[in-house]
């Protein structure tokens, strides 16, 4: 009964020092991940494991694409190019549909037409 009360606080004990050193090990790779002279601006995941980011390096700006493999410089923008596309500029924003509405809509048309519409 002992020795099982004893493997369980011991097991307790492992955890919470697993988690305490990969709470500091965390903290030290966000540190040496900083830079003094280049700074991702934006990404977007365009796949698994793919991203096209736009890098800051001094006063160059890099379009970056980003697989698991290999980095490939896409293009050099320039400051014009460079349009933050979620400013507001006073237009309206469009609805996008949610997927329940756009699959009872689908489910309306179909339904009476027997087998015909496969």
């Amino acid at each position: 009964m002992w020795s099982a009360i004893l493997t369980f606080i011991a097991a307790v004990f492992i955890i919470y020092l697993s988690y305490l050193v990969s709470k500091y090990v965390g903290k030290g790779m966000n540190r040496n991940g900083r830079s003094h002279y280049m700074r991702v601006l934006d990404q977007l995941m365009v796949g698994q494991d793919r991203y096209v980011a736009v890098v800051q390096a001094g006063d160059r700006y890099l379009l970056l694409g980003v697989t698991s493999q290999q980095i490939n410089l896409l293009q050099e923008l320039e400051v014009e190019d460079l349009i933050q596309l979620n400013a507001d500029t006073g237009r309206e924003t469009v609805k996008v549909p949610e997927f329940k509405e756009l699959l009872s809509g689908f489910g309306g048309r179909t339904k009476g037409k027997g087998n015909d519409d496969v």
